[in-house]
């Protein structure tokens, strides 16, 4: 396999220093300090290295042994001029230190498209029925006036759009659900046009914390849906966990910190949209259960007693699921 590898030594948390010469992929990629060195923080450009760095930071301070690694999937880094370059990263530790690889792999990129040019004729009836699903949607607005997102009609065809188009272009594919609480202040009601001058902020407030590539669905009052191809479960996490810092945090005039809810799970290969989205609600029902500004997380393999085949509690002990959510 033909690549490039930058080599960018630990010297304290989240503090590293480039070794030897920088690739030309490198200097590419990540613009210069300002004192004309070679990228020391490659992660302040690049939202997936961002992602990796907070795990690789984790693995470093397991102490793990010698010899041992971490590595990302692959991803397709955008740069200024247009190019798309595939790249991955590696956590290593050694016997005389730490150290992250920053790579570019061509042969894979390359054997990459030979699979999607092999694969597009066996998408061409997946590609129609989604097309049809979307000429039926169009007849409807496929964004929420108030928010500017895209409402609960569209919901279902974004999912299956990215479900289809899964193998092809990403590993991963999260799913997280958002349910905001309190929108009024105990014994006052709010009227219509209040409530919608709330919600009017959300739109903004949650493109700010996610990535372009993430879509958001407003499902309706206080329930969101955000797709994120690409994503693992514990990535899904640390995003469900900055939005649910920045949103609960946020003055939006109530007089009252806002509450909020959120669940988080992987699709699962073979299932379908419908048991992916179930999924999605049963974290949510379970952040309810813990309480206020929680995040429940749904690992879709294994199974424990009581709860659903594909549904498994993820990191900690969920009471039993009595909450009613709008299907």
């Amino acid at each position: 396999m033909l690549m490039d590898v930058a080599v960018l030594r630990r010297v304290a948390p989240k503090l590293y220093a480039l070794e030897g010469l920088a690739p030309g992929f490198y200097t590419k990629a990540f613009p210069q300090d300002a004192d004309g060195a070679h990228c020391r923080a490659p992660w302040n450009y690049s939202p997936m290295l961002e992602f990796f760095l907070d795990e690789a930071e984790e693995f470093f301070e397991s102490g793990p042994a010698p010899g041992t690694s971490l590595a990302s999937g692959l991803w397709m880094e955008n740069l200024d001029s247009g190019e798309e370059l595939p790249m991955t990263a590696t956590a290593m530790a050694l016997k005389n230190g730490q150290c992250l690889l920053i790579q570019t792999m061509h042969e894979e990129y390359t054997n990459r498209i030979r699979q999607l040019r092999r694969a597009r004729a066996g998408y061409e009836e997946e590609k129609r029925k989604v097309a049809s699903l979307l000429r039926t949607t169009s007849k409807k607005s496929l964004f929420d006036h108030t928010t500017k997102l895209y409402n609960r009609e569209a919901f279902s065809d974004l999912v299956q759009s990215q479900i289809a188009s899964l193998s092809v272009y990403a590993p991963n594919l999260a799913l997280i659900m958002v349910s905001l609480d309190n929108f009024e202040t105990p014994g006052e009601e709010r009227s219509p046009v209040e409530l919608e001058n709330l919600l009017s902020q959300f739109g903004p407030l949650l493109r700010r914390v996610l990535r372009k590539s993430d879509t958001v669905v407003h499902h309706g009052s206080g329930v969101f849906f955000i797709i994120s191809p690409g994503t693992t479960l514990p990535q899904a996490v640390l995003a469900a966990e900055r939005l649910c810092t920045m949103l609960s945090s946020h003055d939006f005039g109530l007089g009252h910190p806002l509450t909020l809810y959120l669940g988080c799970t992987i699709y699962r290969t073979g299932e379908d949209a419908k048991e992916f989205t179930v999924r999605a609600r049963l974290a949510l029902m379970d952040a309810v259960n813990m309480g206020p500004n929680q995040i429940g997380q749904r690992d879709p393999w294994g199974k424990i007693a009581g709860f659903p085949d594909s549904c498994r509690p993820y990191d900690y002990t969920c009471p039993p699921l009595n909450l009613k959510i709008e299907k």
